[in-house]
């Protein structure tokens, strides 16, 4: 047996490169050891595995080539990013709480979903924005900070 320490000592690799490639369908997996919690692989199937796939070194090999000296290609769909004022009823820190745990929710919702992880932004700026208008109709409703 083998732990991810282990792991990540005898193949050289980080802790990011282990969690992505246990992320793959191909990677071992792991050997439940009753009355433990840790982590553990069978050492002969990691090792199988990473003779199979050896862990390359160096920048990506599969990305389309740049030149670096070229002008940026112009595009005609380039969108304005969109800002959210905060409004002058919140303190800096209250809104920075409510957009972030806001933006969190839009994050996690999309990756829950399986939808492509760009729609996270936008989505999270819709919801910021319809969080913005919500509290600014409670407020005129005669709301108050205090509850």
């Amino acid at each position: 047996m083998i732990t991810l320490k282990q792991i990540e000592q005898e193949h050289g690799i980080g802790r990011s490169s282990l969690h992505t490639y246990r992320r793959r369908p191909t990677f071992p997996q792991p050997v439940p050891v009753e009355g433990s919690t840790k982590i553990v692989y069978d050492a002969a199937e990691v090792a199988a595995w990473f003779e199979a796939n050896p862990p390359q070194q160096g920048k990506r090999s599969d990305l389309a080539p740049q030149d670096e000296g070229a002008a940026m290609p112009q595009t005609t769909d380039q969108t304005t990013p969109i800002s959210v004022s905060p409004p002058d009823y919140l303190t800096r820190d209250q809104w920075a709480g409510l957009t972030l745990a806001v933006l969190g929710g839009a994050m996690e919702g999309v990756e829950r979903a399986g939808l492509p992880g760009a729609w996270g932004s936008d989505l999270g700026v819709a919801a910021v924005q319809g969080l913005r208008e919500r509290l600014d109709v409670l407020m005129s409703e005669g709301g108050t900070q205090d509850g």
